[in-house]
């Protein structure tokens, strides 16, 4: 198969050399997979010099054009052979697949105008910037609950053991699992996150493959905690970013330090939804509960390969990620426990776990928290659940995560509370 790139005025031109058969259909959806990869969102497939196509083929025309449809993009198919229009035509596609010969976009005409919302831009490094206004004035509230700090002697009992609901207007991250109560959940504490009303964990019950769960309107589910940051609230800004083509990916600590300023927030929750280029962090093999013998020290070597997995460099690349966290620039006595620095040159300390699953495309422009994230859980199940941490070791580090595109729920936290049990 041969496919030549020409940019066009305001899409890009692939034209297709071959016969578009069973066989020759999957490798045309990857191609065309890896430009929407690109960033490429508008896409005209020039099959003038096509003269066989299948049913499969048009099948796969058909795929396509909804995967496009989906991020607000647009495909289609332009200057089709004598052949190939036939059989568009026959099949009742030709409204739908060559409705793009004349024009570039394939959104259908809007009733009536409306004036849209004011959106800012900024750049910062190689990163550009789209700010959306959430909720005006809105702000989080964070409790923490539990020690992390006894993470280091692996000494946690059923006395350190919290509850916390998976809420839909709620973030929360830490070390919980799944269960009833301390006794179920003793060997399989591992990393969570939770947001919109979704919740994943990585158990370390040696299955090595992470669980989740969905709360509907008659079902709230329950994450058994060691310890945990949860806030409650509304988000103020959406904040979208892309890397610049040719630039390398964004790291992970210049786009929560751009947010954070967006936000105007010393101290933030936020959700990021995003393709990576790859995530770096840390996951326990082990469950921290008094399984340690005294003077355990979970972190010190070389014992502390037996408890913990880390990347020895980017996992998870080409995925869609949802990262749940909370930075802050001065964090107070209560929340210092939780949080270090992002890089060692970073301003921000923070505590941040992702979630990654199969690629695929984001919508372009303003999108909707619960519907990105939960349509994630519904396509298929987490891959990984990792808390994300830099590696900036001279020479061998692997670096700190980095992300291609996405989307940046962000909030000031105004109120930092402790408890005993969160509902």
């Amino acid at each position: 198969m041969e496919m030549e790139r020409t940019e066009r005025d305001g899409y890009l031109e692939l034209l297709f050399h071959g016969r578009l058969d069973a066989y020759w259909s999957q490798h045309l959806g990857e191609a065309v997979g890896e430009v929407l990869r690109e960033g490429r969102h508008s896409v005209r497939l020039n099959m003038s010099v096509t003269e066989y196509i299948s049913s499969a083929g048009v099948g796969e025309l058909v795929k396509l054009y909804k995967q496009f449809a989906e991020v607000n993009g647009s495909f289609g198919v332009i200057e089709p052979s004598k052949r190939v229009r036939q059989v568009i035509e026959m099949v009742g596609l030709a409204p739908t697949l060559l409705g793009t010969e004349a024009a570039p976009a394939v959104a259908p005409p809007v009733p009536e105008a409306r004036p849209e919302p004011q959106v800012g831009r900024l750049v910062s490094g190689n990163t550009a910037y789209e700010i959306h206004e959430c909720v005006a004035g809105a702000a989080l509230s964070c409790t923490v609950v539990g020690e992390p700090n006894r993470l280091r002697a692996a000494t946690y009992s059923d006395r350190d053991c919290h509850t916390i609901e998976v809420k839909r207007n709620r973030i929360a991250l830490g070390l919980g699992a799944f269960g009833g109560d301390f006794t179920e959940c003793a060997d399989r504490f591992g990393e969570f996150l939770t947001v919109a009303g979704a919740a994943a964990c990585q158990p370390t019950d040696g299955a090595n493959y992470p669980d989740y769960m969905l709360a509907t309107s008659s079902f709230i589910p329950r994450m058994t905690a060691l310890y945990g940051l949860a806030c409650d609230g509304d988000f103020a800004k959406l904040v979208r970013f892309e890397s610049a083509p040719g630039k390398g990916p964004s790291p992970l600590s210049g786009i929560l330090e751009t947010c954070a300023d967006v936000a105007q927030a010393e101290t933030a929750g936020f959700v990021i939804v995003a393709e990576t280029a790859g995530l770096m962090g840390v996951q326990l093999k082990r469950s921290p509960v008094s399984k340690g013998a005294p003077g355990t020290d979970l972190f010190a070597f070389p014992d502390v390969r037996s408890w913990l997995s880390f990347s020895p460099e980017h996992c998870f690349p080409r995925a869609l990620a949802v990262i749940v966290g909370i930075v802050s620039r001065n964090p107070g006595a209560a929340l210092a426990p939780f949080v270090r620095p992002l890089t060692k040159a970073s301003k921000l300390q923070g505590h941040i776990h992702a979630a990654a699953f199969g690629y695929r495309p984001l919508q372009k422009g303003r999108i909707e928290l619960e519907s990105s994230v939960r349509g994630l859980f519904d396509a298929g199940d987490p891959l990984g659940v990792l808390h994300l941490l830099a590696d900036d070791r001279h020479i061998s580090g692997g670096g700190e995560s980095e992300l291609l595109r996405g989307a940046c729920w962000i909030g000031p936290v105004t109120s930092l509370r402790g408890a005993e049990e969160i509902q």
